[in-house]
Protein backbone atom coordinates (compact mmCIF):
# COMPACT_ATOMS: atom_id res chain seq x y z
CA UNK A 1 0.00 0.00 0.00
CA UNK A 2 1.41 3.40 -0.99
CA UNK A 3 2.09 6.37 1.26
CA UNK A 4 -1.02 8.24 0.07
CA UNK A 5 -3.31 5.25 0.59
CA UNK A 6 -1.96 4.77 4.10
CA UNK A 7 -2.57 8.43 4.90
CA UNK A 8 -6.17 8.26 3.71
CA UNK A 9 -6.74 5.00 5.62
CA UNK A 10 -5.39 6.55 8.80
CA UNK A 11 -7.78 9.49 8.47
CA UNK A 12 -10.73 7.20 7.93
CA UNK A 13 -9.75 5.08 10.93
CA UNK A 14 -8.78 7.54 13.64
CA UNK A 15 -10.51 10.74 12.58
CA UNK A 16 -9.05 14.24 12.56
CA UNK A 17 -5.63 14.95 14.06
CA UNK A 18 -5.04 17.83 16.42
CA UNK A 19 -4.98 21.13 14.59
CA UNK A 20 -2.68 24.10 14.94
CA UNK A 21 -4.19 27.46 15.92
CA UNK A 22 -4.29 28.70 12.33
CA UNK A 23 -5.95 25.49 11.21
CA UNK A 24 -8.79 25.94 13.70
CA UNK A 25 -9.36 29.38 12.25
CA UNK A 26 -9.31 28.03 8.70
CA UNK A 27 -11.64 25.16 9.61
CA UNK A 28 -14.24 27.63 10.89
CA UNK A 29 -13.96 29.84 7.81
CA UNK A 30 -14.21 26.83 5.49
CA UNK A 31 -17.37 25.64 7.25
CA UNK A 32 -18.93 29.09 6.97
CA UNK A 33 -18.08 29.33 3.26
CA UNK A 34 -19.56 25.88 2.60
CA UNK A 35 -22.68 26.83 4.57
CA UNK A 36 -23.09 29.94 2.44
CA UNK A 37 -22.83 27.82 -0.72
CA UNK A 38 -25.33 25.27 0.56
CA UNK A 39 -27.68 28.07 1.63
CA UNK A 40 -27.50 29.49 -1.89
CA UNK A 41 -28.48 26.12 -3.38
CA UNK A 42 -31.23 25.64 -0.80
CA UNK A 43 -32.75 29.04 -1.64
CA UNK A 44 -32.60 28.40 -5.41
CA UNK A 45 -36.10 27.46 -6.71
CA UNK A 46 -34.45 25.31 -9.39
CA UNK A 47 -32.92 22.94 -6.81
CA UNK A 48 -34.80 19.60 -6.94
CA UNK A 49 -36.73 18.46 -3.87
CA UNK A 50 -34.50 15.45 -3.21
CA UNK A 51 -31.46 17.71 -3.35
CA UNK A 52 -33.06 20.11 -0.88
CA UNK A 53 -33.50 17.22 1.54
CA UNK A 54 -29.83 16.38 1.23
CA UNK A 55 -28.77 20.00 1.63
CA UNK A 56 -30.86 20.38 4.78
CA UNK A 57 -29.22 17.29 6.28
CA UNK A 58 -25.74 18.52 5.39
CA UNK A 59 -26.39 22.01 6.72
CA UNK A 60 -27.76 20.57 9.96
CA UNK A 61 -24.63 18.43 10.26
CA UNK A 62 -22.28 21.40 9.88
CA UNK A 63 -24.36 23.60 12.17
CA UNK A 64 -24.33 20.83 14.77
CA UNK A 65 -20.59 21.25 15.27
CA UNK A 66 -20.15 24.91 14.31
CA UNK A 67 -20.35 26.16 17.91
CA UNK A 68 -17.63 23.72 18.91
CA UNK A 69 -15.49 24.71 15.93
CA UNK A 70 -15.90 28.39 16.82
CA UNK A 71 -15.05 27.77 20.48
CA UNK A 72 -11.96 25.76 19.58
CA UNK A 73 -10.93 28.51 17.19
CA UNK A 74 -11.36 31.15 19.91
CA UNK A 75 -9.50 29.03 22.49
CA UNK A 76 -6.52 28.72 20.17
CA UNK A 77 -6.65 32.35 18.99
CA UNK A 78 -7.23 34.35 22.21
CA UNK A 79 -6.14 37.66 20.69
CA UNK A 80 -9.02 37.72 18.19
CA UNK A 81 -12.40 36.32 19.20
CA UNK A 82 -15.26 35.30 16.92
CA UNK A 83 -18.64 36.33 18.42
CA UNK A 84 -20.46 33.10 19.24
CA UNK A 85 -23.94 34.74 19.21
CA UNK A 86 -23.56 35.17 15.43
CA UNK A 87 -23.17 31.39 15.09
CA UNK A 88 -26.21 30.79 17.31
CA UNK A 89 -28.25 33.25 15.24
CA UNK A 90 -27.33 31.40 12.05
CA UNK A 91 -28.58 28.14 13.54
CA UNK A 92 -31.82 29.81 14.65
CA UNK A 93 -32.45 31.18 11.15
CA UNK A 94 -32.01 27.71 9.67
CA UNK A 95 -34.43 26.14 12.13
CA UNK A 96 -37.11 28.65 11.12
CA UNK A 97 -37.21 27.01 7.69
CA UNK A 98 -36.84 30.25 5.71
CA UNK A 99 -34.14 29.63 3.07
CA UNK A 100 -33.88 33.24 1.93
CA UNK A 101 -33.33 34.54 5.45
CA UNK A 102 -30.82 31.76 6.16
CA UNK A 103 -28.93 32.68 3.00
CA UNK A 104 -28.72 36.32 4.10
CA UNK A 105 -27.43 35.28 7.52
CA UNK A 106 -24.90 32.85 6.07
CA UNK A 107 -23.69 35.47 3.60
CA UNK A 108 -23.32 38.01 6.40
CA UNK A 109 -21.27 35.60 8.51
CA UNK A 110 -19.13 34.63 5.49
CA UNK A 111 -18.43 38.34 4.94
CA UNK A 112 -17.37 38.65 8.57
CA UNK A 113 -15.22 35.51 8.32
CA UNK A 114 -13.74 35.53 4.81
CA UNK A 115 -11.70 32.52 3.78
CA UNK A 116 -8.12 33.26 2.77
CA UNK A 117 -7.86 31.91 -0.79
CA UNK A 118 -4.65 33.67 -1.83
CA UNK A 119 -2.84 30.35 -2.36
CA UNK A 120 -5.49 29.27 -4.88
CA UNK A 121 -6.86 32.46 -6.48
CA UNK A 122 -5.62 33.38 -9.00
CA UNK A 123 -4.85 29.76 -9.84
CA UNK A 124 -1.51 29.26 -11.59
CA UNK A 125 -1.94 26.59 -14.29
CA UNK A 126 1.25 24.61 -14.90
CA UNK A 127 1.82 21.29 -16.69
CA UNK A 128 3.22 19.78 -13.49
CA UNK A 129 0.13 20.71 -11.50
CA UNK A 130 -2.10 19.32 -14.23
CA UNK A 131 -0.21 16.00 -14.15
CA UNK A 132 -0.31 15.77 -10.37
CA UNK A 133 -4.00 16.69 -10.30
CA UNK A 134 -4.87 14.02 -12.84
CA UNK A 135 -2.90 11.39 -10.93
CA UNK A 136 -4.61 12.28 -7.64
CA UNK A 137 -8.03 12.29 -9.25
CA UNK A 138 -7.59 8.95 -10.99
CA UNK A 139 -6.04 7.35 -7.91
CA UNK A 140 -8.29 8.65 -5.13
CA UNK A 141 -11.33 10.53 -6.44
CA UNK A 142 -12.69 8.95 -9.59
CA UNK A 143 -14.37 6.02 -7.86
CA UNK A 144 -16.94 8.27 -6.18
CA UNK A 145 -16.99 11.33 -8.43
CA UNK A 146 -16.97 10.02 -11.99
CA UNK A 147 -20.71 9.38 -12.07
CA UNK A 148 -23.31 11.39 -10.17
CA UNK A 149 -26.52 9.71 -8.99
CA UNK A 150 -29.34 12.16 -9.87
CA UNK A 151 -31.62 10.44 -7.35
CA UNK A 152 -29.27 10.79 -4.38
CA UNK A 153 -29.95 13.42 -1.73
CA UNK A 154 -26.26 14.24 -1.36
CA UNK A 155 -24.53 12.85 -4.47
CA UNK A 156 -20.78 12.93 -4.89
CA UNK A 157 -20.59 15.78 -7.41
CA UNK A 158 -18.93 15.77 -10.80
CA UNK A 159 -15.90 17.85 -9.87
CA UNK A 160 -15.38 19.19 -13.39
CA UNK A 161 -18.97 20.48 -13.47
CA UNK A 162 -18.50 21.93 -9.99
CA UNK A 163 -15.35 23.75 -11.08
CA UNK A 164 -17.29 25.37 -13.92
CA UNK A 165 -20.45 26.29 -12.01
CA UNK A 166 -19.33 27.13 -8.46
CA UNK A 167 -18.04 30.54 -7.36
CA UNK A 168 -14.28 30.30 -7.01
CA UNK A 169 -14.08 30.99 -3.26
CA UNK A 170 -16.81 28.44 -2.57
CA UNK A 171 -15.05 25.87 -4.75
CA UNK A 172 -11.84 26.36 -2.77
CA UNK A 173 -13.79 25.95 0.47
CA UNK A 174 -15.41 22.74 -0.72
CA UNK A 175 -12.05 21.35 -1.79
CA UNK A 176 -10.53 22.25 1.59
CA UNK A 177 -13.51 21.03 3.60
CA UNK A 178 -13.47 17.38 2.68
CA UNK A 179 -16.60 15.29 3.04
CA UNK A 180 -19.76 16.55 4.75
CA UNK A 181 -23.22 15.14 5.19
CA UNK A 182 -22.25 11.45 5.29
CA UNK A 183 -21.34 9.10 8.19
CA UNK A 184 -17.66 10.03 7.73
CA UNK A 185 -18.24 13.69 8.63
CA UNK A 186 -15.08 13.66 10.79
CA UNK A 187 -12.97 12.98 7.70
CA UNK A 188 -10.50 15.78 7.16
CA UNK A 189 -9.00 16.58 3.82
CA UNK A 190 -5.89 14.39 3.31
CA UNK A 191 -4.42 16.72 0.66
CA UNK A 192 -1.89 19.50 1.06
CA UNK A 193 -2.70 22.96 -0.29
CA UNK A 194 -0.40 22.32 -3.24
CA UNK A 195 -2.17 19.05 -4.05
CA UNK A 196 -5.55 20.80 -3.85
CA UNK A 197 -4.24 23.50 -6.20
CA UNK A 198 -3.12 20.75 -8.59
CA UNK A 199 -6.56 19.12 -8.46
CA UNK A 200 -8.18 22.48 -9.14
CA UNK A 201 -5.94 23.01 -12.16
CA UNK A 202 -7.01 19.62 -13.50
CA UNK A 203 -10.71 20.25 -12.83
CA UNK A 204 -10.79 23.76 -14.24
CA UNK A 205 -9.00 22.57 -17.38
CA UNK A 206 -12.16 20.56 -18.01
CA UNK A 207 -10.57 17.19 -18.84
CA UNK A 208 -12.74 14.37 -17.44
Amino acid sequence: MGRRSLAVLALLTVGAPALAAGEYDRALRVDVAVLQGDARLLADPATPAIRRTGLQARIASILGTLDMTARERNNHNPSTQIPLPAVAALRADFRQGRPERFLRSATSLATTLPLDTTYFIPLAHTPQRARIGEDLYRTLCIGCHQYTDPHAANPAPNLFDMARSTPSTEFVARMLGGVHGVPRTTLKNPFSDEEIASLMVYFTAGHP
